[in-house]
């Protein structure tokens, strides 16, 4: 053992990592400051998501298919059964004849229909068939089989979130397996239009402006002109927009001083008079 290495004691060598929460020695923490140190019980979830980031996948994934799965997708690929010749209309008289000769007797107090009567308009039920447009919705919305309103537009609310269900599941059932091509592709459904792809030609760059000792002709040639352009002269006269206004003014200026030169001219000249020279 090295002379300058230094002993640990038994609670350093034990306990590595120091306690988060530092030892007060006058003051505790109040119960509602303990609340934020402690930690969070572990769950379910913390457990499996922490067994799963310390495993390696080739641990737990499986290359070959389940049995259900298999079975889920040869499932998929049998047709619906659907009975070719669909059965007679029902006859609620049937069961009761049934039960009439087999002993099967039920006590029929508290009903309002009495039996001769249920014997006379037995129940039919018709066989099934195509509904088209004659769905269950349009049904509600057009009898009157609910008095309440607000009955009626709930039951219609179930029907289209039923509707829109088996919808959801006809297409996970079509998804198990696709309609391929010969190549192997999944086709597109009947109703698909396939557009072309919109092409955008890149705007060619404009043409060079050309040079300022040169000209374009009509005929789209440039040439060189022989004499220059004339030099504007950057004169009061076709630089300010009221030339003309400013012209009247300066010319009835002009008029006013010499009406005042006119009338100074005509006065007579005032003579001294002697005690004013003797002055």
């Amino acid at each position: 053992m090295d002379g300058n290495e230094v002993k640990l004691s038994i609670e350093e060598r034990e306990r590595l990592m120091a306690d988060e929460v530092p030892h007060h020695l006058g003051f505790t923490p109040r119960p509602i400051q303990r609340l934020s140190t402690q930690a969070r019980p572990q769950s379910m979830v913390d457990i499996e998501c922490r067994h799963f980031l310390r495993t390696q996948s080739k641990d737990f994934t499986r290359e070959i298919p389940t049995l259900e799965y298999i079975l889920w997708v040869e499932a998929g690929k049998s047709p619906a059964p659907v009975p070719a010749r669909p059965d007679t209309s029902y006859n609620s008289n049937i069961w009761r004849n049934f039960r009439r000769q087999y002993g099967l007797n039920f006590s029929a107090e508290g009903r309002k229909i009495s039996e001769v009567i249920a014997t006379m308009y037995p129940l039919n039920i018709p066989a099934p068939s195509q509904l088209a447009g004659n769905s269950y919705e349009k049904y509600l919305k057009e009898s009157k089989l609910f008095q309440d309103s607000n009955k009626k537009s709930l039951a219609i609310e179930r029907i289209r979130k039923e509707i829109k269900h088996f919808k959801e599941l006809k297409v996970k059932s079509d998804a198990r397996n696709p309609p391929l091509s010969e190549r192997g592709d999944i086709l597109p459904p009947e109703n698909f239009k396939q557009y072309a792809h919109r092409f955008i030609p890149v705007p060619s760059p404009p043409p060079p402006p050309p040079p300022l000792d040169q000209k374009t002709d009509l005929f789209g040639r440039r040439y060189t002109p022989r004499s220059q352009p004339l030099l504007w002269k950057l004169t009061y006269r076709l630089n300010h927009p009221e030339y003309q206004k400013l012209r009247e003014e300066i010319r009835k200026q002009k008029e006013a001083m010499e009406m005042r030169r006119k009338v100074f001219h005509k006065t007579p000249d005032l003579k001294l008079s002697p005690i004013q020279e003797s002055k």
